[in-house]
């Protein structure tokens, strides 16, 4: 009988043909800890059958068919996963060499922790490094206030997925948002940091995140409403309304279109992000961030 594997890798993916290759071998080249490697394929008419089937032995399950987007896709493979660690990976991202290794070790030192998770950067298209997120002293109030986790490099220990389920299959972009807001309200103090870069997130010009801004901040502005209406929340955490609608609503839209090139729609949400805030210094910070996106939106052009 096969030992339980301690991590559960699961990878949707949908005419990512491109990258998938990268993504798996990103996988299943890891050395150390034992891993299965789950496929959730939404129908894909590119070359990404083909390639599967190249990978076909060195899976532990794929399937092409057709689903309701990303979140069934990952909660079908968390479904039938056996580790003890579930992660997600967009078949257009990749670990990084000595990710799971590292985030084993930080797990057996906090076996308790309810979320690991370590840094990410952003890659183009050609995989050139465009900046990192660092994870360090990350918490509830950092994720409210607009510094999303870098999904690709977060695992999910199993006690907190049977306790809180999978993700919210109605939403299609706050999908981890949402997720990580639950994880981080069930357990504020439960996080466990991994102490490098874990995995690299891709932004490029046809992606999700730059082709569809509107949806973003639809999506963060009902997931943030519904959370701030619920009456169980610490006054310290209730004053963050109007900011966390700044950061992580209009802020971070301004961002995505700003780096997809609309400058007009993303020039109208930095502007409202600013009149949410409770300073004009604070104001004045999003907007050099902002000058700063603009400045560089070349950079995630292809």
């Amino acid at each position: 009988m096969a030992a339980t594997p301690l991590f559960s890798i699961v990878i949707p993916s949908f005419n990512q043909g491109a990258f998938l290759e990268e993504c798996l071998s990103s996988v299943l080249d890891q050395t150390g800890p034992a891993r299965e490697v789950i496929v959730f394929d939404g129908g894909s008419a590119d070359a990404s059958l083909e390639i599967l089937k190249k990978y076909d032995r060195r899976l532990d399950f794929w399937i092409s068919e057709p689903d309701r987007g990303q979140a069934e896709a990952v909660n079908k493979g968390w479904a039938r996963a056996k580790g003890k660690l579930l992660g997600w990976l967009n078949s257009d991202d990749r670990l990084e060499p000595g990710a799971l290794e590292a985030a084993a070790a930080v797990y057996a030192e906090q076996p308790g922790a309810a979320i690991l998770y370590g840094d990410v950067q952003e890659i183009d298209s050609r995989g050139n490094v465009l900046g990192k997120k660092s994870m360090a002293g990350y918490g509830l109030r950092s994720l409210l206030l607009g510094k999303n986790m870098g999904q690709p490099g977060v695992f999910i220990p199993r006690p907190t997925f049977t306790a809180l389920g999978g993700l919210s299959e109605d939403l299609h972009f706050a999908l981890d948002f949402e997720y990580f807001l639950r994880v981080w309200s069930a357990y504020p103090e439960g996080g466990a940091c991994i102490p490098r870069t874990v995995a690299s997130s891709r932004v490029w010009a046809a992606s999700k995140t730059l082709q569809r801004g509107e949806g973003f901040g639809e999506e963060y502005r009902r997931v943030l409403e519904n959370y701030f209406a619920r009456t169980d929340l610490p006054a310290d955490i209730r004053r963050l309304h109007r900011k966390a609608l700044s950061r992580s609503v209009y802020f971070r839209q301004a961002r995505i279109f700003l780096r997809g090139g609309r400058l007009g729609a993303g020039l109208r949400d930095l502007l409202r992000a600013m009149r949410l805030e409770d300073s004009p210094r604070e104001a004045a910070r999003l907007l050099y961030a902002g000058w700063l996106t603009l400045r560089e939106r070349s950079r995630y052009a292809s």
